[in-house]
C-alpha cells in the first residue's frame, strides 16, 4: 500500500469570519475510511472546547420578558445577540470570567463595548447586541464560561446577582438570567469517500482487499481556531480515549520490538526528508495549501490577505518578510521554518545591498 498522506486541498477565510479547510487523508484500506472519518467528525463537533456567553445580569430589570429602559430591544432580543458573541483566550480558561457593558445612548452596542478581564477576547467586536436611546443607560454583566458542545440552562436564578469575588459594597437582589450555551468552535464537519477502485476497468486478480480509498474532510470553524488545529486537537482525543484499551503490562520482548520498529520508521522519515531536499527534483508539496501548517487564526487570515495560498508562495519571502506579518512571532516562525524543512521547502535569501 501506497504511504499515507494528509495534505490541505484548500483553505479560506469567509466574509463572517468562518475558517474553512478541505483535507484529503489516504489512502486507506477499504472500509477504514468511513471508520476513521465518523469518529474524527463526532470528536470536532463534540470534543474541542469552547468560550461562551452562560449567564447576564441586567440592573434594573426584573424578568426575561420585560422591556429594558432606554433600549429598542428586549431582554430576549439582548441575550439572543450575546450569544453569537465568540470568545478566545490566551490561556485555559479554569473558572468562569466576568464581562462588563456600560452604554449611555444614544448609539448602538456592539461587541467592543464588553470590557473583558486580561487574556480574554471578542473574536467578532462588530457585532450588534442592542440599540440605546438618547436618554437610555444599560449597565449588565455576563458571565464567560468553558465548556464543550453545548449547554441547556433550567431557569432563572432568583435573587444571586453576579460577582467577581471581589469584597464590595452590598447590592440589592437582581435576577440572572441563565443563557443556552453552544461551546463548539467547529460548526460544520463533512466528508465523502472516494475509492480507487475502477468498477468498468477493475482487474479480476486483484484482491478486494488491496483497493485503497481517500477520505475527502471539510472543516468550518468560527474563527477562534484554525481547522487545522481543529483536525490535531480532534485527533488528539480520540487517541487519548482509545488509549484506555491498551495493554501496558506487555512483554520486553514486545516492548524491544516495538522501539526497534519506531527506531526505523524516525530513520525512514528522515532518509524521506533528506531526499526532499535534493535540488533537481520536483517538489510534489508545493501544491499544498498553506492550511496544513500550525498556524494561528490570525496569522493563517494575514497569510490569505498576502495571497499566500500554497506552499509554493512562501518561495517568494525571506526570514525577515514573514517576520512583519502580524501575529508571526520568533518562536512561531521556528515553528513554521522546521515545518517547511520537512515539506523541503527553504526560504529566500535575504539580499543585502551593496556598501
Amino acid at each position: 500500500m501506497k504511504k499515507f498522506l494528509i495534505s490541505c486541498l484548500e483553505s479560506r477565510v469567509e466574509t463572517d469570519g468562518v475558517l474553512y479547510g478541505r483535507y484529503l487523508f489516504g489512502p486507506l484500506p477499504r472500509g477504514q475510511g468511513m471508520t476513521i472519518a465518523t469518529a474524527l467528525r463526532r470528536s470536532l463537533l463534540s470534543e474541542i472546547a469552547g468560550l461562551a456567553v452562560t449567564d447576564v445580569e441586567i440592573v434594573g430589570v426584573r424578568h426575561e420578558y420585560s422591556i429594558i429602559p432606554g433600549t429598542q430591544e428586549s431582554v430576549i432580543d439582548l441575550i439572543l445577540n450575546l450569544k453569537k458573541l465568540v470568545f478566545t483566550s490566551t490561556t485555559p480558561l479554569r473558572k468562569k470570567a466576568i464581562g462588563y457593558i456600560t452604554v449611555r445612548g444614544p448609539g448602538k452596542i456592539l461587541g467592543k463595548d464588553l470590557r473583558l478581564p486580561p487574556g480574554l477576547q471578542c473574536v467578532n467586536p462588530n457585532q450588534f447586541l442592542g440599540t440605546v436611546s438618547a436618554e437610555g443607560f444599560i449597565n449588565l454583566k455576563v458571565v464567560i464560561s468553558s465548556g464543550r458542545s453545548y449547554l441547556v440552562q433550567n431557569g432563572v436564578h432568583l435573587d444571586s446577582p453576579i460577582t467577581d469575588n471581589v469584597a464590595e459594597e452590598p447590592i440589592s437582589p437582581r435576577n440572572i438570567f441563565p443563557v443556552d450555551a453552544v461551546f463548539m468552535p467547529v460548526l460544520r464537519a463533512n466528508f465523502s469517500i472516494q475509492s480507487d477502485e475502477d468498477v468498468l476497468h477493475f482487474p479480476l486478480h486483484v484482491q478486494s482487499r488491496d483497493v485503497t480509498e481517500r477520505v475527502i474532510f471539510e472543516i468550518w470553524t468560527n474563527g477562534t481556531i484554525t481547522p487545522r488545529e481543529a483536525l490535531h486537537e480532534a485527533s488528539s482525543e480520540l487517541i487519548r480515549f482509545f488509549s484506555m484499551f491498551q495493554v501496558t503490562n506487555q512483554p520486553k520482548r514486545m516492548l524491544k520490538r516495538g522501539v526497534n520498529t519506531l527506531v526505523l520508521k524516525q530513520e525512514t522519515e528522515k532518509d524521506g526528508r533528506h531526499t526532499l531536499q535534493r535540488m533537481y527534483e520536483p517538489n510534489q508539496f508545493l501544491n499544498i495549501d498553506v492550511g496544513i501548517l500550525p498556524l494561528t487564526p490570525t496569522q493563517l487570515i494575514a497569510f490569505k490577505q498576502r495571497k499566500i495560498h500554497r506552499l509554493a508562495d512562501l518561495l517568494d519571502y525571506a526570514y525577515e518578510d514573514l517576520r512583519q506579518i502580524p501575529g508571526i512571532t520568533s518562536d512561531s516562525l521556528f515553528t513554521l521554518l522546521c515545518y517547511l524543512r520537512s515539506y523541503g521547502i527553504q526560504l529566500r535569501p535575504e539580499v543585502k545591498s551593496a556598501v
